[in-house]
């Protein structure tokens, strides 16, 4: 708890000092796979690694592993688990109509082989709407807004879905943001799940902070995961990048030495007023 809370004042701190950041435009990235090419849509989908949106190759990914549902509403559970007919899902798990919160999470998560199986997903139903917080196994921060820091894949590139950044506790940080369903872009694969009948064509959209509108430094502890009635279901995997890239973080010392330096100086300012008074 208190490390924790260390890491959150620093960003706030990090956060004025840096400020805020001009907006940008989601982009796409590369998804790098195994195998590649995928000839069996039904069976795993490792994914390996992601080039970005700066171009730089990167495999050191954040992965949801808890989740708070709140609201899932519609026929056939509207936010559910799915999986390729023949994948491997998360061990202990099967696909769920009416999936708990723990199971949300898992399928975010890795699979039964601690792989990132990009078929296994979050299906929903087109006419669903939910509300879900998930959380990353640790906090989020980025030096540049303009990089995408969260990813995302949806099965059919025919459905929008909505992201807010939230803290520890929930609280809503920044903007919501809404990839439209005309901003996703082939991811080069296709998946075939138990929720449909044929190999259907991936998306990809990389989203920044700036996205988000978080300015530079800001830690994000997970996202609030929004889809309405018309919204067409999204059918998504996601991912996020590693914990304070390109953000230096000093020690507790070193910013309880900042304060006192900045409180020396207030103070001789204030002395020099009276002073010259």
């Amino acid at each position: 708890m208190k490390v924790k809370n260390i890491f959150i004042s620093t960003g706030l701190v990090l956060s004025a000092v840096l400020g805020v950041s001009s907006s940008a435009k989601a982009a796409s990235f590369t998804t790098n796979f195994s195998p590649d090419p995928v000839t069996d849509p039904t069976a795993d989908i490792e994914l390996l690694s992601i080039v970005r949106n700066d171009g730089k190759t990167i495999s050191d990914f954040k992965l949801v592993n808890s989740a708070t549902i709140i609201k899932n509403l519609g026929a056939l559970g509207p936010a559910s688990t799915d999986n390729g007919d023949t994948a491997t899902p998360p061990t202990g798990l099967t696909p769920n109509e009416n999936p708990l919160a723990t199971e949300i999470a898992a399928y975010l998560n890795r699979d039964g082989n601690g792989k990132i199986n990009l078929n296994n997903i979050i299906d929903s139903e087109d006419s669903g709407e939910f509300d879900i917080n998930v959380f990353f196994d640790s906090a989020v921060a980025s030096n540049n807004t303009a990089i995408d820091s969260i990813f995302l894949w949806e099965r059919g590139l025919n459905s929008s879905i909505t992201l807010q950044a939230v803290d520890a506790g929930g609280s809503l940080l920044g903007s919501a943001y809404t990839i439209d369903k005309s901003f996703w872009e082939l991811a080069g694969f296709q998946i075939d799940t138990t929720e449909v009948g044929a190999a259907q064509n991936v998306g990809s959209q990389g989203v920044s902070f700036a996205n988000l509108g978080l300015t530079s430094g800001t830690l994000v502890s997970g996202l609030k995961l929004t889809a309405h009635s018309s919204f067409h279901g999204p059918d998504f995997k996601l991912v996020a990048h590693d914990v304070f890239e390109g953000v230096v973080v000093p020690e507790p010392t070193t910013m309880l030495g900042l304060g006192s330096v900045a409180a020396l100086a207030l103070l001789r300012r204030r002395q020099g007023k009276k002073t010259a008074y």
